[in-house]
């Protein structure tokens, strides 16, 4: 079902299709009753990012019997902006690679099916997806135990999930965004972007964070930090909270898999406690008015977390030891963002204050964890 398929449709110049072109798409796949819906009784909604875009599509129920194909759908269309982050390129999974991912973690009944993965005649690649009846995730639903414990569990099922990609070596990641992070290091285009945001970023820039970086990496690597299959971009807008979840079932879906790689699982639990503090799609403040994790909550976690993971690996791994990586794997997630935001900034120039303010959120959060964990100095 990951297997690229051609479809007979060309996107117009602004990408955007007809419903009769997603119905043919859809079709496709679907092919005993969405190929002779007709067109104008399809609901669809076009969203585009700024490396993607997205499709809900839905159908209206058969007059007669019940549907033998499911009647919604969510097409994600992949976006050809030139826009990749280049030093991730040779590390990030193919979008070929990205849909067989999807697929397997769909088959293991924790995310959504995948019914197709396609390419137009103009090129643009995309995948098929089950719709979920389920809403982002807001900073508030980690304060609940039994959400905040599902998402513990779906982090090990995946960082522990067998899958048919290639594994690589987790060291040429720090390699890359060390590097990347060199770059951007006292960059005066940076200052003076700031400066006309209305944010001063000067002092984050003249920040050494690919040195510190090296110092917890090695610190984490002493302490025995595991590896697995990460998520890298864990916001709370990458994780679903299904709105009528089955008894016994997980509550939570996790979604968005282009940067999945070989890395340290502590970036992930790291990354997720960390990232309840911002909200980068609100158009009115990145940073969440919320309460930052507490530590009982982060044990909790990590103490799901690490059954989870021993259940799967057969590994006897404590609460403890989880919650100590990710102690470190907070700034490993903290510099992933940082690095991406600068190169973001770097490439379109972007001065958007509520950006500069959130990436300012970021570096006081590393300055405060690097001297809570008493790291040196560079």
């Amino acid at each position: 079902m990951a297997m690229l398929t051609p479809v007979s449709v060309s996107l117009p110049e602004d990408k955007v299709p007809t419903k009769k072109m997603v119905r043919d798409i859809i079709g496709t796949f679907l092919t005993k009753e969405w190929p002779s819906v007709d067109p104008e009784t399809l609901i669809m909604s076009y969203h585009a990012s700024f490396a993607n875009a997205h499709c809900p599509v839905e159908r209206p129920k058969p007059a007669t019997g019940a549907p033998v194909e499911t009647l919604k759908v969510f097409i994600k269309f992949h976006k050809e902006t030139g826009g990749d982050i280049e030093i991730f390129k040779h590390l990030a999974p193919s979008k070929h690679e990205e849909a067989l991912l999807c697929y397997e973690y769909g088959r293991s009944g924790l995310g959504a099916k995948v019914y197709g993965f396609f390419k137009t005649q103009d090129g643009t690649l995309g995948r098929i997806d089950e719709f979920l009846d389920a809403r982002n995730m807001e900073p508030e639903d980690v304060e609940d135990a039994v959400i905040r414990a599902d998402v513990a569990k779906g982090l090990a099922t995946f960082h522990a999930m067998k899958t048919s990609l290639k594994k690589k070596a987790v060291e040429p990641y720090y390699e890359a965004v060390i590097n990347g992070l060199k770059k951007y290091h006292k960059m005066d285009k940076l200052k003076a972007l700031g400066k006309e945001g209305g944010v001063s970023v000067d002092n984050l820039v003249d920040y050494n964070f690919g040195a510190r970086l090296r110092k917890v990496v090695d610190k984490l690597e002493s302490i025995g930090g595991k590896a697995g299959w990460c998520i890298h971009d864990v916001q709370f807008m990458n994780v679903l909270v299904k709105n009528d979840s089955k008894e016994g079932e997980s509550k939570v879906v996790l979604i968005d898999f282009e940067f999945v790689m070989q890395n340290y699982r502590a970036f992930d639990i790291g990354g997720h406690f960390m990232q309840k503090m911002f909200k980068w799609f609100d158009e009115e403040s990145k940073i969440a008015n919320c309460k930052k994790y507490t530590e009982e909550e982060k044990r909790h976690f990590c103490e799901e977390y690490a059954r989870q993971w021993n259940k799967l690996t057969g590994d006897a791994d404590t609460g403890d030891q989880v919650f100590l990586e990710s102690e470190y794997g907070y700034m490993l997630a903290i510099t992933f963002d940082i690095h991406n935001m600068l190169w973001f900034m770097s490439e379109e120039d972007d001065k958007d204050p509520l950006n500069l303010l959130g990436l300012n959120k970021l570096f006081d959060e590393f300055v405060d964890q690097y001297a809570k964990l008493e790291l040196e100095d560079p």
